[in-house]
């Protein structure tokens, strides 16, 4: 086929993120080579019609997630992805407002304690929670919309 006569095909890649959370831009590779960095909840690329690996990394390069998409003829293919860390981020919110209360308020024995055996032991759990979802970091979907 002549490189004139490509159809390229719509691609929309969506970022579900809560609207409480920092917005932390990801770069995305398709077939192993870097295509940009994504700092807004969309972004749009047009490739042509086949099979692609493609990859999305947090600002920490050892936290990405790959997937396998199909892009189709006809119809808007959409991929959409999020981050699987919800829970962990409630957790650490209510941690956050414990530690700044700490800074006016001196818990009382035995709660003081109480509190930095758990902070710590969150932590702790939280960095091999992250170790071992390091490679499916974020939840990734394929679906198709009809133009």
């Amino acid at each position: 086929m002549d490189e004139t006569q490509i159809a390229y095909q719509r691609l929309t890649i969506t970022k579900e993120c809560s609207e409480l959370m920092a917005k932390l831009p990801n770069r995305i590779f398709i077939n192993g080579r870097f295509v940009g960095i994504m700092q807004q909840k969309n972004a749009t690329i047009m490739i042509p019609e086949g099979t692609y690996n493609i990859m999305i990394q947090s600002i920490v390069p050892f936290m990405y997630s790959t997937c396998i998409v199909e892009i189709n003829q006809g119809v808007e293919n959409v991929v959409s992805f999020k981050s699987r860390e919800r829970i962990w981020d409630i957790l650490f919110t209510i941690d956050l407002v414990l530690w700044i209360a700490g800074f006016f308020v001196t818990f009382p024995q035995p709660w003081d304690m109480v509190y930095e055996i758990s902070t710590n032991a969150f932590l702790a759990i939280w960095l091999v929670y992250e170790y071992c979802i390091r490679k499916k970091y974020y939840k990734i979907r394929q679906y198709k919309k009809i133009q």
